[in-house]
C-alpha cells in the first residue's frame, strides 16, 4: 500500500493518505477529504473559494477537477432528473419492465 502526503494546509501538518487500490483515483481518501473540506464551508462562498485556492497549492490539476466534479455532482443529478431525456428514459424502462 502506497502512502501519499497531502502536505501543509494553513500551517497544519496533514496526515498521510493511504491509497486504496480497489477504488478509482477520484474516490481516494485524499480527494474525498478535499471535497469535505470545501463543502464544510458552505453556504459561505467566499470561504469555499478561499479553500479551493488553498487546495490548488497541494493538489494536481486533475485532482482539483475531480474535487470540483464531486462538489457539483448532486446539482448535476437534479438537472439530469428534470430533463426531458431522463423522463423519456424512465418511461421506456417502465414499459420494458414486467410488472
Amino acid at each position: 500500500m502506497r502512502i501519499k502526503i497531502l502536505g501543509n494546509i494553513r500551517g497544519k501538518k496533514m496526515k498521510p493518505f493511504k491509497e486504496i487500490k480497489s477504488l478509482p483515483l477520484y474516490l481516494q481518501p485524499k480527494i474525498l477529504s478535499a471535497v469535505a473540506y470545501i463543502h464544510s464551508a458552505s453556504p459561505n462562498i467566499n470561504k469555499a473559494v478561499e479553500r479551493i485556492n488553498t487546495l490548488q497549492k497541494h493538489l494536481s490539476e486533475k485532482e482539483i477537477m475531480w474535487v470540483m466534479s464531486l462538489l457539483v455532482f448532486d446539482k448535476l443529478l437534479d438537472i439530469v432528473k428534470d430533463s426531458k431525456e431522463f423522463e423519456n428514459y424512465t418511461t421506456t424502462m417502465k414499459e420494458r419492465t414486467i410488472q
